[in-house]
């Protein structure tokens, strides 16, 4: 365990060194700040400190990114000479590895995402929905409701209170103006969009996690004051932590869970054909 701990580590050493492409030259030129045998650190090489205040904190990064680097290369010389050349050999594997399982999935990424098909059918959803909601369960209880907060300033509160309950569409134009007056503190009337309990608890101010159960249950009607001002809510439906996430709700993550499918699907074509082209090119033979 601790040898594969070491290796990881020395990988990391190793891409690290290579992320700073150094010139090695013999002869170091005006522009050289430090040099390690045949390694040679340029002004081109520095991070741009300017964002640091004064002087004296730029050259004091300076100095310790050049200390830094002249550790690293001391460093990989000693290990060099101190690892065999079969240890070498495992490493160098491992990094080559490592090299090409970034630039492949980076590869992979952009031509999967060319050829992207972005439409993706509610029918394809409802059909996933349904074979794997058993496993789409809440991790906490989501309201369906509507709710506004009013500013205490408002002189007629009671007024709003059965518009609020009534709602009908003279009750919503009227509940709509009062936003161009800043008299609404909180606004939420989309009642068709399922939402977290924690979110609402979040945004109405006198609602706890000790009194929601009292107030966000199915066709309740609940007013609420503090000293900022009056809360009006109706809930409208409930699903409770446990429950199947309804499909509105996960639709979100269903169509993410499509999506990555068919990329893995985009990407195996992709592997399949690059063989394909590679056999019939003869890039690629068998011999066994």
């Amino acid at each position: 365990m601790n040898f594969v701990r070491y290796r990881l580590t020395f990988i990391s050493f190793l891409l690290l060194l290579s992320s700073c492409d150094l010139i090695v030259s013999e002869e170091p030129n005006a522009e050289a700040v430090a040099r390690v045998g045949r390694y040679v650190l340029y002004e081109s090489d520095l991070p741009d400190f300017s964002y640091l205040s004064d002087s004296l904190s730029i050259i004091s990064a300076e100095f310790d990114f050049i200390e830094s680097w002249a550790t690293k290369r001391l460093s990989l010389e000693n290990a060099l000479n101190y690892l065999s050349d079969s240890d070498q050999w495992e490493l160098d594997r491992m990094v080559e590895n490592y090299r090409i399982e970034l630039y492949t999935q980076a590869y992979y990424n952009t031509v999967a995402t060319i050829n992207k098909d972005t439409l993706i059918e509610e029918r394809e959803l409802r059909v996933l929905y349904e074979k794997e909601k058993s496993s789409l369960l809440l991790d906490e209880d989501l309201i369906k409701l509507r709710f506004i907060g009013l500013s205490s300033s408002y002189t007629k509160p009671r007024e709003i209170e059965e518009r609020f309950k009534r709602y009908n569409e003279e009750d919503r134009l009227f509940i709509d103006s009062l936003s161009s007056h800043n008299y609404l503190t909180e606004v939420y009337l989309n009642d068709s969009l399922w939402i977290r309990s924690s979110s609402i608890i979040e945004r109405i101010r006198p609602l706890t996690y000790q009194n929601a159960k009292r107030y966000l249950k199915p066709y309740q009607f609940f007013s609420l004051q503090d000293s900022i001002g009056y809360y009006y809510g109706q809930v409208l439906d409930t699903r409770k932590k446990g429950d199947i996430a309804p499909f509105t709700f996960a639709e979100a993550d269903l169509k993410q869970i499509l999506d990555n499918r068919n990329q893995f699907d985009r990407i195996d074509n992709i592997q399949k054909q690059l063989l394909k082209d590679a056999l019939r090119k003869g890039n690629f033979e068998l011999f066994r």
